[in-house]
C-alpha cells in the first residue's frame, strides 16, 4: 500500500479493531485478520456465554477486513469516512487509478458539503446591475454634435440601476420554516416593494394541500403581506393582501385573489384567472391558458400517447444523438383588462431535456406598446447562464443572467431608448450564432460522450450476465432452428417470405449490443407472414433478449418474398407485419 496515503479525515476505527497502522499493506491486512479470526471465530469457543461475546467481535474483524481489503472501499473509508460506504459508487470507478478514485472522492465531499450547507440555511442571493448604454448606438442625428466621438459617446454609458438581494431560510420542523432577507439597491424609490428593506417570513404548512406565509418588512414603510394557498390536484388557489399597519383605516389593503384549474383530465392545460384590486392604482383582470406537452422522438414508447411524463427519468437512456429528441413544448395566451394598460400576450417555449436548453419567445400588443421577447437558457446541476432581448416602443432591451450553486447574477443592458431596426437584427443574430457555435463545438458533443458511456455501460452489465443469458438463448434457438428451417425450405419452394438476416437491439452503430434474432424470427413465419403485435417489447418473444434496457431498441429484417429483397426497420413498441411493399429494396 502507498506509505504517502491521504487520510485528511483520519478514519482509522477499522485499523484499530485489526490494530494495524493505516500504511499497513494489503499482506499485513490478511495476516492480522487470520490470527484474530482463529482467536474470534464462534465456531472455536466452548461456553455460550463467550460463544455470543466472541461472535460480535467476529463481524466487527470480518466488517472491518472486508473494507481495508478492498482498495476501492479503503480509499472511500479513508476519505469520506464509514457513512460513505453506503453509497452506490458508480461500477466503472473501480477500474480507475487510484488518482482518479481519489479526484472523485474529493469532488464528492464538496458536492456533498455543499449539499449540507445548502439544506441548513438555504442562501439564495440575487446582484443587480442595469447599465445604460444606450449613447453608444444612439443615431448621429439624436445626438448633439459635441456628443459624436467615440470617447464622448462611452462617458455616456451609465449604471442605470444597481441592486442586491439576499435571503437565508431555516426549516423550523417539518412544517415551519423561518426566512430572513434583505434588499440593498440604486432605482426608482416608487415601488414599495423595490426599496431598501429587511424583511422577515415565516410560512407554516398545515396540510400537504393548505399553506399560510405572512412577510413583515421591518424598516420604513413597514409593509406587511399576507398569503394563503391552497393546491390540490386539479386546482391552485391563492390569496394575497399589502397592507401598512399604521394606515389601516385610512387605504384598505392590496389584494391579489387567483385561481387556477386544469381543463381536462388527459391534458395537462391549465386555465387561470387573476383578479388585484388597489387603492392607490387601477386594479386589473388576468385570464391566461398554459398547456405544456412532453414529447420523447428518441424511443419508440413515444408510439404509445402518454399525457403525464414531465417528471420522467430521462438520465438513464441514450436519448437521441441530436439532442433535441426528448423535451418539453408549452405555449400560452391570455390577456389583461388594466385600463390603459390592457394587453393581449402569447408566449411559446420548449426544453430540450437532453442539452439542458431551452428557448422562449414571448409577444405583448397593448393599447400603449407592443413589445415581443426572446430568450435561451442553458442550466446544469449548479449552474444556469441565460440570454435574452427584448424589444418594445421603449427601445431594445438585452438581459444576461448568470446562476451558480443559487448566487444570481443579472446584468440588463439599455441598447436603445428608441425602435433600431438595425440595432434589433444585430442582437437577434449575434446571440444566435453563438449558439449554434455553443452546441456545434460544446453541446454536442457532450451529447454524443454521453451516448457513448451508456453503451459501454451497457455492454459492460451484458459481459457480467451474457454467460448464463447466452447458454439458455443459444438452447431456445436450437429448439427453434428446426422449425425455422421447415418453414424455410417451404417458403423457398413457393417463392414465399424466407428471412435472410435479422438483428435485434439499439441503434447499428452499438454492435455489441445487437443480437442475431435471424432463426427466431423465420420461426414465426407462417402462409408467407409474420405477425408481432405492437405496444410491448418484443424481447419476450422466444430466442429474443434485451441487451440494453431503457434503451430504444427496433428489428431489423432482410427479406426475400417472391425471390424480391425487402428490407424492414421496426421500432421496438411498432407490430410488425411482413411482408409489405414498401419494404421493397429497389
Amino acid at each position: 500500500m502507498n506509505k504517502s496515503r491521504v487520510d485528511p479525515v483520519r478514519n482509522e476505527y477499522f485499523y484499530s479493531v485489526l490494530n494495524v497502522p493505516t500504511t499497513a499493506s494489503a499482506n499485513e491486512i490478511r495476516e492480522r485478520y487470520r490470527a484474530l479470526s482463529v482467536i474470534f471465530h464462534p465456531d472455536k469457543q466452548r461456553g455460550e456465554r463467550t460463544k455470543d461475546t466472541a461472535a460480535v467481535e467476529f463481524l466487527e474483524i470480518q466488517k472491518a477486513y472486508e473494507v481495508l481489503s478492498d482498495p476501492f472501499l479503503r480509499e472511500v473509508y479513508d476519505f469520506l469516512g464509514e457513512d460513505a460506504l453506503k453509497n452506490p459508487w458508480p461500477t466503472e470507478l473501480r477500474s480507475q487509478s487510484v488518482e482518479q478514485i481519489r479526484a472523485h472522492l474529493r469532488r464528492w465531499r464538496i458536492d456533498r458539503s455543499q449539499e449540507v450547507f445548502d439544506h441548513l440555511i438555504r442562501p439564495r442571493g440575487t446582484v443587480t446591475c442595469g447599465i445604460d448604454a444606450s449613447t453608444l448606438f444612439a443615431r448621429d442625428d439624436d445626438l448633439d454634435y459635441d456628443s459624436r466621438g467615440i470617447l464622448t459617446r462611452f462617458r455616456g454609458v451609465w449604471v442605470s440601476q444597481f441592486a442586491i438581494r439576499h435571503s437565508v431560510t431555516k426549516v423550523l420542523n417539518e412544517k415551519t420554516n423561518l426566512k430572513f432577507t434583505s434588499h440593498l439597491g440604486l432605482g426608482s424609490r416608487n415601488d414599495l416593494l423595490s426599496r431598501n428593506n429587511l424583511m422577515g417570513t415565516i410560512r407554516h404548512q398545515f396540510s400537504p394541500r393548505l399553506a399560510l406565509e405572512a412577510t413583515a418588512h421591518f424598516l420604513d414603510p413597514h409593509l406587511v403581506v399576507a398569503k394563503a394557498s391552497y393546491e390540490d390536484n386539479d386546482n391552485t388557489l391563492n390569496c394575497r393582501v399589502h397592507f401598512i399597519p399604521a394606515f389601516w383605516n385610512l387605504l384598505p389593503p392590496a389584494s391579489t385573489v387567483s385561481f387556477s384549474r386544469r381543463l381536462f383530465r388527459h391534458a395537462s392545460t391549465v386555465g387561470s384567472v387573476a383578479w388585484t384590486f388597489s387603492p392607490l392604482s387601477m386594479g386589473s383582470f388576468e385570464f391566461d391558458i398554459h398547456s405544456p406537452q412532453p414529447f420523447d422522438f428518441s424511443s419508440s414508447e413515444n408510439y404509445v400517447h402518454c399525457t403525464d411524463r414531465m417528471n420522467a427519468d430521462f438520465t438513464n437512456k441514450p436519448g437521441s444523438a441530436s439532442g433535441f429528441g426528448v423535451g418539453l413544448r408549452a405555449w400560452s395566451c391570455g390577456l389583461q383588462l388594466s385600463g390603459l394598460n390592457s394587453c393581449i400576450r402569447t408566449e411559446w417555449s420548449i426544453w430540450f431535456f437532453e442539452l439542458s436548453l431551452r428557448f422562449k419567445a414571448g409577444l405583448e400588443i397593448g393599447f400603449r406598446q407592443m413589445a415581443y421577447l426572446v430568450t435561451a437558457t442553458w442550466t446544469n446541476t449548479n449552474a444556469a447562464i441565460s440570454t435574452s432581448f427584448g424589444v418594445s416602443t421603449k427601445g431594445l432591451i438585452m438581459r444576461f443572467e448568470l446562476e451558480y450553486l443559487h448566487q444570481k447574477w443579472i446584468l440588463p443592458i439599455t441598447l436603445s431608448t428608441v425602435r433600431n431596426q438595425t440595432l434589433e437584427f444585430f442582437s437577434a443574430v449575434l446571440p444566435s450564432t453563438v449558439l449554434l457555435l455553443g452546441y456545434h463545438f460544446v453541446l454536442k458533443p457532450r451529447r454524443q460522450l454521453q451516448r457513448t458511456l451508456y453503451f459501454r455501460k451497457a455492454e459492460r452489465l451484458l459481459k457480467e450476465e451474457k454467460t448464463q443469458l447466452k447458454r439458455r438463448i443459444d438452447d431456445t434457438v436450437g429448439l427453434l432452428s428446426d422449425t425455422a428451417k421447415r418453414h424455410m425450405q417451404t417458403e423457398r419452394s413457393r417463392g414465399g417470405l424466407v428471412i435472410l438476416s435479422a438483428t435485434y437491439g439499439p441503434e447499428p452503430d452499438a454492435e455489441n449490443l445487437t443480437i442475431d434474432v435471424t432463426v427466431p424470427v423465420q420461426a414465426l413465419v407462417y402462409n408467407s407472414q409474420v405477425h408481432i403485435p405492437g405496444h410491448r417489447t418484443k424481447a419476450g418473444i422466444q430466442g429474443f433478449y434485451d441487451p440494453a434496457p431503457t434503451s430504444p431498441k427496433s428489428l431489423r429484417v432482410r427479406y426475400l418474398f417472391r425471390d424480391r429483397q425487402h428490407y424492414a426497420e421496426i421500432p421496438d413498441y411498432v407490430p410488425v407485419v411482413l411482408p409489405l411493399p414498401d419494404h421493397l429494396v429497389n
